[in-house]
């Protein structure tokens, strides 16, 4: 059991041990990972500052280890210098070095590298907190996945590029690959090659975590058994370029960084000097939030994404304010720590410790490290990133996605990580555009025929409707329409017009109730879609138009509500019911208009003697407009047949609220529904137009039952037919709306 004092619970021994181990096995690792960024950092005419460069990285290990492990949101996270970062650090002294004049020293170039790595680091830290404090770390989420793939296989092609800086002192780029045959090269390289290749395949199968510190050391003991077997000497194989140079004699060791020093660059390297100081930024928050993420699969257990920016912030604004490079969490260490049984915050807290003990003594020891192995470590992570990048992806991305990260992979490694960057961003953006642009805008097609308002209208107009209803199509259209799609639209607005083999086109619906917003592309394809209503002879509806859409139009010359060519309307339902009050004044001499309610049954029932009786059971009612035929919550107690007039049936929701269902002219029947099932009106039929109804009671029903069984079953029978042509709209809607 956990004890507990002064609110502090403690770990059970057990736990500790495991945690101690741990932190030993992180700080070692840690170690041989700043030494393996300093030799790529302070490479070259640098290479005397390389001692500096291993203070830098301890400074970040120890002061963003600290504070990382205990403000973090998950106990066992480590925090140490990054593999991502260095090769932009890198690629930041090389610039520097270049940029200063050539009687600059390398003293010189090193503390204004310094400076650079300094100020690199407080305004990473700075954003990083910031970004976090306004809990902002959402938003970078967005990032398209093949540039942040394409990121990491260029970083791991600048980590193994950088390989050979450290092991042999060579420049690996398109001119100089000719030297890769060199047998210096070959002699001083090959060795830290075979090594990070070994480490790849061997931890990559067998997954123990103890292996790396034991082929660290098997390495290394090698490597002196080698030169107590041929008698070469230490210095001997110093000055031969196999050890690193001894720590003190670039002449700045211990030194804290100087901000004037940055003045040393003239203003266009200092530009170019910013712009990768900014490609470090965007590396440090994409890498932690994908450290995040992945950090929460491995160890089962939800992170605030937010709280570890913060944390991040304060570790690097802390390190950089003595001199230390950006770092944050490492995925791969807090999952070697959490695979060797991690679970509390003093596995960072001993990391960082031992860390911190290196600091204090220098890393004099570190000098008899051979140069192959911080150089084949390197190697590993090149390695592996190019193999996750570079191979595997082929197989879980999508061929266009794979092409974006390839794409960034060769500008990075032949233009740099600016170039790479910004033409992966632009390839994304193509791609996105591709790619929305073959997503349909248009959610459902039907006609008129499929669907109808909810004017519910005498049987032989909705037959008329049918009839006609392909004179009419309707596109439902959803989501943003931009260049890439307002053409497939007007494409297909044109096809239905010109088909001599289709219906002539009348009523062109366009329904922009799920439309988030247009461009201006999209403004002009509905131009050219309003001259071709004109010169085809059809009208253009647009329904349910959202606010600054219809200003959009207003400026491409759709300033009126109606006009010959198009016409607007509040939602899809007032447009189909225009159009069909249009389809049915065009198509009058289909409609045997009867103005008597006798008539219009006697037309439709198959034995029209029985309507001379039905009508004796009948009373004759007239409303003015506003009157209720039938009121919500009342008793059913009859049925009414509409013969003249207008009426509504709205739905009231309260608070003075109600919601239209559906319109009812003249030869519609109402209230049958509630009369047989025998409950309460369930909505209100208020009268639009002055109105004359036949009032059918439940006694009166009945009574006709009982002595006019004849005339009962043609009423039954005109009921059933009459439900069913409501029943067959109601499933052409319905399969409408589903395709």
């Amino acid at each position: 059991m956990a004890s507990r004092s002064k609110g502090f619970v403690f770990p059970p021994a057990e736990q500790i041990q495991r945690d101690l181990q741990a932190g030993v096995v992180v700080a070692a690792f840690t170690l041989v990972l700043s030494l393996s960024f300093s030799s790529l950092i302070f490479s070259g005419g640098l290479a005397l500052a390389s001692a500096q460069g291993v203070l830098i990285a301890l400074i970040t290990a120890v002061i963003t280890g600290v504070i990382v492990t205990w403000r973090s949101s998950y106990s066992a996270v480590m925090a140490i210098p990054q593999d991502r970062i260095a090769p932009i650090l890198a690629v930041m002294a090389a610039e520097i070095a270049a940029a200063l004049p050539a009687s600059a020293g390398a003293d010189l170039k090193a503390r204004v590298v310094m400076a650079a790595i300094a100020i690199t680091s407080i305004g990473t830290g700075l954003v990083l907190y910031l970004v976090g404090r306004f809990r902002l770390g959402n938003v970078f989420r967005f990032i398209p996945y093949p540039v942040i793939g394409g990121f990491l296989a260029g970083s791991g092609w600048m980590l193994a590029r950088g390989s050979f800086r450290v092991m042999a002192d060579f420049q690996l780029g398109v001119d100089t690959v000719g030297r890769l045959l060199e047998w210096d090269v070959i002699a001083k390289s090959a060795p830290g090659i075979a090594f990070g290749t070994a480490l790849f395949i061997t931890l990559r199968r067998l997954r123990k975590p103890a292996l790396m510190p034991t082929l660290l050391v098997a390495v290394v003991v090698v490597f002196y058994l080698v030169l107590l077997a041929t008698g070469t000497s230490i210095e001997s194989a110093r000055l031969a370029g196999w050890l690193p140079v001894p720590p003190g004699e670039g002449g700045i060791h211990g030194e804290l960084w100087s901000p004037r020093m940055i003045t040393e660059l003239s203003a266009t390297p200092l530009l170019k000097v910013a712009g990768i100081a900014g490609t470090v930024l965007l590396t440090a928050l994409i890498s932690i939030l994908l450290n995040t993420s992945g950090l929460e699969l491995v160890v089962h257990e939800e992170i605030d994404i937010n709280r570890e920016l913060r944390a991040a912030g304060i570790g690097n604004l802390a390190s950089g304010l003595l001199g230390g490079m950006p770092g944050f969490n490492s995925l791969s260490l807090s999952r070697l720590a959490f695979d060797l049984g991690a679970r509390t915050r003093l596995t960072g807290t001993v990391a960082a410790g031992l860390c911190l003990a290196a600091l204090i003594a220098g890393p004099s020891s570190l000098a008899f490290l051979p140069k192959f192995v911080p150089g084949g470590l390197l190697f590993y992570l090149g390695l592996g990133f190019l193999f996750d990048w570079g191979y595997a992806a082929w197989f879980r991305l999508p061929k266009a996605d794979y092409a974006v990260v390839i794409l960034i992979l060769c500008v990075i490694g032949g233009a740099g990580y600016l170039a790479g960057v910004a033409s992966g961003i632009v390839a994304a953006i193509c791609l996105f555009i591709h790619n929305y642009s073959q997503v349909g805008v248009v959610t459902r097609t039907h006609t008129g025929t499929d669907r109808q308002s909810n004017v519910e209208r005498p049987l032989v107009h909705q037959r008329v409707l049918r009839d006609h209803g392909s004179e009419t199509q309707v596109l439902r259209l959803h989501g943003f329409i931009f260049f890439g799609t307002s053409a497939r639209i007007l494409d297909q607005i044109r096809r239905l017009a010109t088909d001599a083999q289709l219906p002539k086109l009348r009523f062109f619906v366009l329904d922009f109730r799920q439309v988030s917003g247009i461009d201006s592309s999209a403004t002009l394809s509905l131009a050219r879609a309003r001259q071709l209503a004109e010169k085809q002879g059809f009208t253009l509806c647009f329904s349910h138009v959202p606010p600054e859409v219809r200003r959009q139009l207003n400026r491409a010359g759709f300033e009126s509500e109606t006009d010959e060519a198009y016409r607007f309307f509040p939602d899809l339902d007032h447009a189909h019911e225009w159009c069909e009050e249009q389809t049915l004044s065009e198509h009058r001499d289909e409609i045997d208009d009867k103005l008597d309610i006798r008539s219009q049954l006697e037309a439709i029932w198959s034995k029209p003697a029985c309507v001379a009786k039905l009508m004796t059971y009948l009373d004759r009612v007239t409303f003015e407009p506003g009157m209720h035929l039938i009121r919500q919550g009342d008793p059913a107690d009859a049925l009414y047949f509409l013969e003249s007039g207008e009426v509504t049936t709205r739905l009231e929701l309260g608070n003075g609220q109600t919601q239209r269902l559906r319109r009812q002219s003249g030869g519609t029947v109402l209230g049958e529904l509630g009369l047989f099932l025998g409950v309460p009106r369930t909505a209100s039929v208020v009268v639009e137009l002055p109105s004359v109804a036949y009032r059918l009671s439940a006694s009166s029903l009945a009574e006709m039952k009982r002595t006019d069984p004849e005339v009962a079953g043609e009423f039954y029978e005109f009921l059933v037919r009459y439900m069913a042509e409501r029943i067959v709209n109601c499933n052409r809607t319905i399969r409408a709306l589903a395709e």
